[in-house]
């Protein structure tokens, strides 16, 4: 069944008014029509069965709510990915997989291997990501969008992460004999949230390691080989996922 996460204002009254580019989707590229059903959720894991009513004559749509219920998909633990900015391909990428895999949060960072060197992000690029975001959300059954924040340097990621984590994790492929066991960090772990830390095309330097261990942060490796960004950013959270859940 198709669903759409809508504003919770959107929603009021057992009744849904859907936004017009919504309502477009739904009239010309999905060609539901009166009385079809769809599921819509607002954000705080509640998903409304919902009955289309169609506005004969306009691209007008409106919902009766007909069942609810809790969607039961979302981690027990939040993950917030840290990753370096990079190219939109590759950005748009990590939040689909992403999404899809359980990631609660996405947190792009600048620092000194990053391809992108500036924290500046348009308003067309974040509501862009923002609806890949939603749309792989939509597609994956999440009860919940993922949260975008905007970029920041490294350092300020490091302590934001540490601060605000139980857990705040950095993989690193020189880690070495220093590296400690993703399942062994994992054991008896009952806080709510987790910082996965991915370094860029380049890696991270031994300085920035250093910084991260400093503040707290544990250094893991993702296995023998050599992973691309685009696919550590993947891997690291499916990982962390599959040992918890």
């Amino acid at each position: 069944m198709n669903r759409f996460f809508l504003p919770e204002n959107q929603i009021k009254d057992q009744q849904v008014e859907f936004p017009p580019d919504i309502a477009h989707q739904i009239l010309h590229v999905l060609r539901l029509g009166e009385r079809d059903e769809i599921e819509v959720l607002d954000n705080s894991g509640r998903v409304y069965q919902v009955r289309l009513r169609i506005d004969a004559g306009e691209d007008r749509i409106l919902g009766e709510i007909v069942g609810t219920e809790i969607e039961h998909t979302e981690p027990k633990v939040g993950l917030t990915l840290y990753f370096g900015m990079t190219s939109r391909d590759k950005v748009e990428w990590i939040l689909q997989k992403g999404t899809e895999i359980g990631v609660s949060a996405f947190f792009p960072f600048v620092s000194s291997r990053t391809l992108v060197q500036s924290t500046d992000l348009s308003e067309k690029k974040t509501n862009r990501w923002k609806r890949i975001i939603r749309e792989a959300a939509e597609q994956s059954r999440r009860g919940r969008l993922p949260v975008l924040h905007h970029p920041l340097a490294l350092a300020s990621c490091i302590s934001q992460g540490e601060l605000k984590h139980d857990l705040c994790l950095i993989a690193w492929e020189e880690a070495g004999q220093e590296r400690k066991s993703i399942r062994k960090l994992l054991e008896g772990f009952n806080g709510s949230s987790i910082a996965l830390f991915i370094g860029p095309e380049g890696g991270f330097s031994e300085d920035e390691v250093q910084k991260a261990k400093d503040a707290g942060c544990q250094v893991v490796s993702l296995g023998p080989r050599i992973l691309r960004m685009e696919t550590a950013a993947i891997v690291f959270p499916a990982i962390v996922l599959h040992e918890l859940e």
